[in-house]
């Protein structure tokens, strides 16, 4: 047996001074009573006395309030199985981690920003499916579709800069991996939201695009960083800036938000484009995603367990009925 809210049980103590305020009771009706008659007196004139009865009424009082803390723990034994339809949107998030997302226009770096941006997203929804692919010049699977929330968002906040070697920033490797995300998709409402710093150096986005769209894919984009732009810290391997990326004359780089490609890709696939200052920033997409309607995704069979909180329930209103079915009767004499 087990307890839905056995925090409830600790209630019982009270039962302690309950029974001790009930003891001292008995003890000065007692000591009332033998002013006015003598114990001898009392056994010979006395049919029944109260002392009996008023120990019989207190104890079902503190049965009945035993019982009624047990039924407000809800013991639970046995098993049930229960077929549930899980409804929901896909949605897979789009994230850039091109070495540009270092910047620091929007502290502590368009990085940081962007990855609490998809926690604060994650933690709006319910039962849709959520994965997620990283990118820059090559992009990969940080987490596959799950309905784990807390499992995604662990993946989704260890996202990092790729290493040199896959730097750049190629949007059509990107949206073609998040596109194949939806290959075997149940859902009729598909959802991808880019997030990006918009600066993309081969330009071969607009085909991806177009798959997309024949997946009837919506796409969602973010910018994330300021028009005005920012250099692009070098980081060692602590994470600490040692330095500013430069061109090959020497001059430092600075890396602006490009939104027109964003505009357009969001334009083309029926979502809509949001400048990122904060995670508040997206409120408004939030706010679409809770409009769309959900269908069914899978359906799994879980096991509950079945509460019992009637039986002890049950017991303490037999109980408490027969303590108020009890009257206090006062001293009767015996006839003569």
């Amino acid at each position: 047996m087990s307890f839905a809210y056995p925090a409830a049980l600790f209630l019982l103590l009270l039962l302690v001074p309950f029974a001790i305020l009930a003891a001292r009771n008995f003890g000065k009706k007692r000591q009332i009573l033998r002013e006015f008659i003598s114990d001898e007196a009392a056994a010979a004139v006395v049919v029944r006395g109260g002392r009996e009865i008023d120990l019989f009424k207190t104890t079902l009082l503190l049965a009945t309030f035993f019982f009624l803390v047990l039924a407000l723990a809800r013991p639970q034994w046995g098993e049930r199985f229960e077929s549930l339809d899980i409804r929901g949107l896909e949605i897979v998030f789009l994230l850039d981690t091109s070495a540009s997302m270092n910047a620091e226009d929007l502290p502590p770096s368009r990085l940081e920003v962007a990855r609490n941006l998809v926690a604060a997203v994650v933690d709006s929804l319910r039962t849709d499916m959520v994965s997620q692919v990283n990118f820059a010049a090559v992009a990969y699977v940080q987490c596959p579709p799950t309905l784990d929330y807390e499992a995604f968002k662990l993946l989704a906040l260890a996202s990092s800069a790729s290493p040199g070697e896959e730097q750049g920033t190629d949007f059509a490797k990107g949206l073609a991996l998040a596109g194949r995300m939806f290959r075997n998709s149940r859902s009729s409402r598909k959802v991808l939201i880019m997030i990006t710093d918009g600066e993309d150096q081969e330009q071969a986005w607009p085909a991806a695009v177009q798959e997309l769209r024949q997946q009837q894919v919506t796409v969602f984009t973010v910018g994330v960083g300021v028009p005005g732009g920012a250099p692009i810290p070098v980081l060692d391997g602590n994470g600490k800036t040692t330095g500013w990326k430069k061109d090959r004359q020497g001059a430092i780089v600075r890396s602006q938000l490009d939104e027109a490609p964003l505009i357009r890709i969001a334009a083309d696939c029926g979502g809509q484009y949001y400048r990122l200052g904060s995670a508040a920033g997206i409120a408004p997409m939030i706010q679409i995603l809770s409009t769309y309607e959900r269908q069914q995704l899978s359906r799994k069979v879980k096991s509950k367990k079945i509460d019992r909180f009637a039986y002890p329930l049950l017991l303490a209103v037999l109980l408490l009925a027969g303590e108020m079915a009890l009257s206090d009767r006062k001293i009767s004499w015996r006839k003569s």
